[in-house]
């Protein structure tokens, strides 16, 4: 799995041959058709596999003892987006690990969803975010997605996304405080 990423990551999808990522494995041509029937099925296991390691470091950011909800929330987005820094948008083949892209998208989707759902719960903790807990956490999944993506290092993303989360969550509290629960979510225009 570790050889394919490498090699989908370094000369993308198109480039990439099961004879090669059978080499670079140190394996035979014969023992990865028996794991992988092609190249496509191949893929679509190393997207997965990069999911579920997405998906574990935003869960055990989000169960991070002794921190606050807003602590929380923004460790497990930094940490899906380091990762996602880290191991896919340095390589000039990203776009084709990302949402969209047509082999994985069902992999990241089911992730995505999966990592909301978790996100939404925890704030719920949070009294005064409860009623748009649901609103809030996809309006921070949605604006971290623009962060990463304008971020060169994760100093910058770390720094970007503390300041987005931040003010997001304090908007968010202030407009939930003010009685305005007809638009609770106005605040997303700042981001």
């Amino acid at each position: 799995m570790r050889a394919a990423e490498a090699l989908f990551k370094r000369v993308g999808f198109r480039a990439v041959t099961m004879e090669a990522v059978a080499r670079d494995a140190q394996v035979s041509k014969a023992t990865l058709y028996g794991h992988f029937k092609n190249k496509d099925e191949l893929f679509h296991g190393v997207c997965a596999r990069l999911a579920t390691l997405f998906v574990r470091a935003f869960t055990e950011a989000l169960a991070a003892p002794g921190q606050t909800v807003d602590e929380r929330a923004f460790g497990a987005l930094f940490a899906k987006h380091r990762l996602n820094l880290t191991l896919i948008q340095r390589s000039p083949h990203a776009a084709e690990f990302s949402l969209n892209a047509s082999l994985a998208a069902d992999v990241f989707e089911r992730a995505e969803v999966e990592k909301v759902r978790a996100l939404t719960i925890t704030l719920r903790e949070d009294p005064t975010l409860r009623p748009i807990a649901d609103e809030l956490a996809r309006t921070l999944f949605s604006g971290a997605r623009g962060i990463v993506a304008d971020s060169a290092t994760v100093d910058v993303l770390e720094e970007e996304l503390g300041r987005f989360v931040a003010l997001v969550l304090a908007g968010a509290r202030a407009t939930a405080r003010g009685g305005r629960r007809d638009t609770p979510m106005s605040i997303v225009h700042i981001a």
